[in-house]
């Protein structure tokens, strides 16, 4: 199936993963928002795409919760010790 394929390679390849990658960001803000693909589809651009950062954003601090309660769950210790590498990502001006 081509949208399992895409999804395994994470990369955009063609211009048909193109239209895989935006029906990919549909769903998310469908999922996020608990609204239907129309909706999404009906949307004002600007409105979808802080929609999507948004629902993005959210994904992200649930699977770095998510990957932190694995961690509790699989060591005996209750102390956590997170590092930020943010600072890697941003710009020297």
């Amino acid at each position: 199936m081509k949208v399992q394929q895409f999804l395994q390679r994470k990369t955009i390849e063609s211009p048909e993963d193109i239209s895989l990658q935006l029906e990919l960001f549909a769903y998310m803000v469908a999922k996020h928002y608990s609204v239907s693909l129309m909706e999404v589809y009906q949307m004002d651009e600007d409105v979808f795409k802080q929609s999507l950062v948004w629902a993005m954003a959210v994904e992200e601090e649930q699977e770095k919760e998510a990957e932190r309660q694995r961690f509790i769950e699989n060591t005996d210790s209750n102390e956590i010790i997170t590092f930020d590498y943010s600072f890697l990502e941003e710009e020297d001006y």
